[in-house]
């Protein structure tokens, strides 16, 4: 189910990604939306939800882009390879210079996730244009799950609720409080946790941050995009430690012998 996923950091640093992907042309009715030759009426596609899209995550994250997004449409896996490791089996990505790459398998193989992949992905682009892309300062949960959240589930769609609790409440978790040093980049496999799973317990955390106090919420994001550093900024935001509020959560989804959910866990869907 890897390849289903969507990408979950930026590439590699290309050596010059303006003049590889310069042979790509804009779309007729919207020249954010650039295609390779071939794939034209892939690119209308993504021009018909992109505005609406990009208004979706503006309100997620409670400000505008910076800057304009330019989004990227491969016509071949080759295109697509040719920026991003094959081996890394993703349907999308945010290239290094701020331009949003989509595979061909978004349009050929599973388009129902085409709009929900496209505002996860643009969730990240917009963290990355205010703290640079994948800044080792914010989390990997909260990168996830802020941008599966913006996506109302998009990238996070591949497991549901149930099943992303019911491992939490058995002790199959992520751990958010030990995840903060800036230096280790930790994922799924650090917690021995699917992907998928990861994802989606990232995004239930992170609902349950907004449920709680969304004006906290809303200034934690906001002092994150000006730079401020996470556990200071979540501190002052929410009255709390990360520690002890990401235990709070947790503890409260433990399950009992026969695998129920708390009632509060289960109406947090």
């Amino acid at each position: 189910m890897l390849f289903l996923l969507a990408a979950c950091a930026t590439t590699p640093h290309p050596a010059d990604v303006g003049t590889q992907l310069s042979h790509f042309r804009p779309v007729p009715t919207d020249s954010r939306v650039l295609v390779e030759p071939g794939a034209e009426a892939w690119g209308e596609r993504v021009a018909a939800l992109l505005s609406e899209s990009i208004a979706q995550v503006e309100a997620g994250h409670y400000q505008s882009f910076r800057e304009t997004v330019h989004v990227y449409v491969c016509g071949t896996e080759a295109c697509f390879d040719g920026f991003v490791p094959a081996r890394l089996n993703l349907t999308a990505a945010v290239l290094y210079d701020n331009r949003l790459l989509l595979a061909p398998r978004l349009f050929n193989r599973e388009p129902e996730r085409l709009q929900p992949i496209v505002a996860h992905e643009l969730s990240h682009l917009h963290l990355g244009q205010r703290v640079g892309h994948y800044s080792r300062t914010i989390p990997v949960w909260f990168h996830e799950g802020l941008a599966s959240l913006a996506a109302r589930g998009g990238g996070a769609d591949l497991v549901g609720d149930d099943e992303a609790l019911r491992a939490a409440g058995r002790g199959r978790r992520f751990y958010p409080e030990r995840d903060t040093d800036g230096v280790l980049r930790r994922n799924a496999d650090d917690w021995g946790l699917p992907i998928s799973v990861f994802y989606r317990q990232a995004m239930q955390f992170v609902a349950y941050l907004k449920d709680r106090s969304e004006e906290g919420f809303r200034r934690f994001l906001l002092a994150l995009e000006d730079r401020q550093e996470f556990n200071g900024a979540f501190a002052s935001a929410f009255g709390m430690g990360l520690g002890d509020m990401a235990d709070q959560y947790f503890d409260g989804l433990r399950c009992d012998d026969g695998g129920a959910l708390p009632v509060h866990a289960l109406q947090q869907r």
